[in-house]
């Protein structure tokens, strides 16, 4: 049972973005549940963003300057061992939360559940226009792998729990703190899902603004096949067959690393020999295979529109998902 007194400790690793993490930083600051403790890790010499943080003068912010850098999930698992609060949110540097984000999740948390990570609802910003994913939350007793790989759906942003969104107990972290991966944030979601007692549930409302199709290099968008295709090997035995399938044909077959047809049938091959594909998870890889990018935009607008239309409203950024 979670209270008001409730300590959350906020979790943002940053470099080389003062601005950017400056709105970050003041996003936690200005949640309406205040018994928050927020940690920045600046992961490496970085003079302009120490300046920055050094005008504010609340004193629940913490900033860590490391002399080196250490990565993104050492820079979280470090500021979780330094943290005190019972529960930690997780905000990277270019994205921000709106003002009930953290009351909202709290008053979220299942009664009786061990180790629940409470996610929420994003408007994402991308360079083509603005979405509100997921479209579909996790199902009771539903697997966060299962949740994650295997879409019902042909379109991407159906289920989507960016780390911005996440709010864990320390508990959990402290027992199966980030990995050293090449994709950390999947990975750690992958693991913990095998946790006896996990479960991952979304708080009501749009609280996250999560900025994709940045420079950072994500499983959504690397451009290197075989390193793509490594991990998952490496993450292969905490999946279900059908979860793994769904990995490779929905979430890596659609993105730039599989746009040739090379990766293609390997993609396949790798699938029919290790995986159990769903009938949905294969058609999507067709459709990504045989329909150009601008194409399959167009459709899924199209579809999302025609709903909305259905329903006798107008299309809304959740709809163009």
């Amino acid at each position: 049972m979670t209270t008001p007194q409730d300590l959350v400790t906020v979790v943002i690793p940053t470099r080389n973005r003062p601005d950017l993490v400056l709105r970050a930083v003041g996003s936690a600051l200005d949640q309406t549940h205040t018994a928050v403790e927020v940690i920045v890790v600046i992961d490496g010499p970085d003079p302009a963003t120490v300046d920055r943080l050094s005008t504010l003068s609340d004193p629940r912010l913490t900033v860590l300057a490391l002399e080196s850098n250490i990565g993104a999930a050492k820079a979280r698992n470090l500021a979780v061992q330094r943290g005190r609060g019972r529960w930690v949110a997780f905000l990277d540097d270019d994205d921000h939360w709106l003002p009930e984000k953290l009351e909202r999740q709290l008053a979220a948390v299942p009664k009786g559940a061990l180790y629940p990570i409470v996610s929420t609802r994003c408007r994402v910003v991308t360079a083509r226009g603005e979405f509100v994913w997921p479209r579909r939350l996790a199902k009771p007793g539903e697997s966060i792998a299962e949740y994650l790989f295997v879409r019902r759906g042909l379109f991407k942003g159906e289920t989507f729990a960016p780390t911005s969104t996440l709010l864990v107990p320390r508990e959990l972290l402290l027992r199966v703190p980030f990995p050293k991966s090449a994709f950390d944030d999947w990975e750690w979601l992958i693991a913990v899902g095998g946790v006896p007692g996990t479960v991952l549930v979304t708080a009501p409302g749009v609280l996250t603004v999560h900025y994709a199709e940045t420079n950072q290099v994500t499983l959504s968008t690397c451009h290197d096949i075989d390193r793509a295709l490594d991990w998952a090997e490496q993450v292969r035995p905490m999946l279900t067959p059908r979860a793994f399938a769904g990995l490779l044909l929905q979430t890596l077959g659609g993105e730039a690393a599989a746009r040739n047809a090379e990766a293609r049938r390997r993609i396949l091959r790798i699938v029919l020999r290790d995986g159990r594909p769903s009938a949905m998870a294969l058609a999507t890889f067709l459709a990504h295979s045989l329909m150009p990018v601008t194409l399959r935009r167009r459709v899924r607008q199209a579809v999302f529109g025609a709903r909305s239309a259905a329903r006798g409203r107008p299309s809304t950024t959740a709809d163009a998902a």
